[in-house]
């Protein structure tokens, strides 16, 4: 291959059903594969074009051979199996169809697309919760996907927790649980709480903010016109294709969600009182950023807030017997939490680079950028506001029959090259 965006090769690539394998390989045309921090099950879409003839039908039609769509029948379900090879590493997993649709039908061939999720995203929808837990939530998270999903210790990665949580599942999916449990998660001191429950090719995920951002980047990519321009191998595996800013600070609706300042007032059940208190992000330093530190508010607080948060605590409500003690006390938890997940959103970008299988949703990347400036080129061409560390939030390995390359969706919560750790 010459670089990381040729196409790459399928060295497996088939459909399995009722101990029936056929293979797709020579058939498919485009192959997506996505992780998101944001989904709690992998997904991917595919399609292929079938001349007929590729496949014996078994059921009504036993003797004839036609499509695999009508053939085999693709119904829902089958597994998809595939290893896809690229310059810089190898895509490989079994996802399940969830729909298949015949795209465009013509005398002699026919286009078929399929969306396909992981086992355990179908098998979640056909699962419920009911079961009563007690204790430390990170313990609990490994509990229930074992138990639900008959996972193995090495296929779940989950950040230790501080904080222990009685609880009684309603009836939820346990990936709506998980969902939930995140949010309510608060890591050991001296982390922040904001948890992201996910899957990727590893397996699943249930892993601190804070521990993901502190991760030594797994690439480095250079967006300039020098390396655009490059023909160097080595330099084109690491370029960035295309750059676009979505996000890029959004005051007003940080301010509406109280991500500078809010005032949460806590009411207990049991003693009527009233709690009120005013949690501010400069007063609240967060220990550790993707860029330089965060300790600011864009405008000048007056000591007032722009948002207001009610809660009611949870005073012995799942405990056995008569108890006095909060359950899970939110106090500890919830205004930071809304605080960590609001900034890490603060900057948004989409970058196009050469196919890397080897990243994955959660990853860190450092992206480097060119200052535009027509003076002083001598001091270099790096931008130190733009340029730095960035957590991958959605990702998508593309294959198709001309070329490969990955799509990324990045966040961040601060500007600048220089983290906390390593700015003197």
């Amino acid at each position: 291959m010459a670089n990381a965006t040729s196409s790459s090769i399928y060295e497996k690539l088939s459909i399995i059903k009722n101990d029936r394998e056929v293979s797709l390989e020579g058939k498919t045309t485009s192959f997506d594969y996505y992780e998101s921090l944001l989904s709690p099950n992998i997904t991917a879409t595919m399609t292929f074009l079938d001349t007929g003839n590729a496949i014996e039908d078994l059921n009504e039609g036993k003797g004839r051979r036609g499509t695999i769509y009508n053939s085999l029948p693709i119904t829902g379900g089958e597994s998809i199996k595939f290893k896809i090879s690229s310059r810089l590493g190898v895509l490989e997993n079994t996802l399940k169809v969830n729909a298949a649709i015949n795209l465009n039908q013509e005398s002699q061939r026919e286009s078929v697309a399929l969306s396909l999720v992981s086992k355990e995203g179908l098998e979640n929808h056909n699962i419920v919760t009911s079961e009563k837990h007690n204790g430390n939530i990170g313990v609990s998270v490994k509990r229930i996907l074992k138990n639900k999903f008959n996972l193995r210790d090495g296929d779940i990665d989950v950040d230790e927790t501080s904080n222990s949580y009685s609880f009684t599942g309603k009836n939820d999916t346990p990936f709506d649980l998980m969902l939930y449990l995140a949010s309510v998660s608060n890591a050991p001191s001296p982390s922040n709480p904001g948890y992201f429950f996910y899957q990727t090719k590893e397996g699943y995920k249930f892993k601190s903010i804070d521990k993901l951002i502190v991760q030594e980047p797994k690439g480095k990519y250079v967006y300039s016109g020098a390396i655009r321009a490059s023909t160097v191998e080595t330099l084109n595996d690491n370029k960035i294709i295309k750059f676009s800013i979505d996000k890029n600070q959004n005051v007003v609706n940080a301010m509406k969600s109280g991500v500078y300042e809010s005032r949460n007032i806590f009411y207990n059940p049991l003693t009527q009182e009233v709690s009120d208190r005013v949690y501010r992000l400069k007063n609240n330093q967060l220990k550790v950023s993707l860029g330089r530190d965060i300790d600011y508010s864009p405008v000048e607080s007056n000591n007032n807030y722009s948002r207001i948060h009610e809660h009611i605590l949870d005073v012995g409500l799942n405990s056995s017997g008569i108890s006095k003690s909060i359950n899970n006390d939110p106090r500890d938890y919830l205004p930071q939490a809304s605080m960590r997940y609001n900034l890490l959103m603060s900057q948004v970008a989409n970058v196009m680079i050469p196919c890397n299988p080897n990243l994955m949703a959660g990853d860190v990347i450092e992206c480097n950028f060119e200052k535009i400036t027509t003076s002083e080129k001598e001091l270099g061409f790096l931008d130190f506001n733009q340029s730095g560390k960035y957590l991958i939030l959605n990702l998508c390995h593309h294959f198709d029959p001309q070329r490969s390359y990955t799509a990324l969706t990045l966040v961040r919560d601060s500007f600048g090259i220089y983290t906390n750790k390593n700015k003197n």
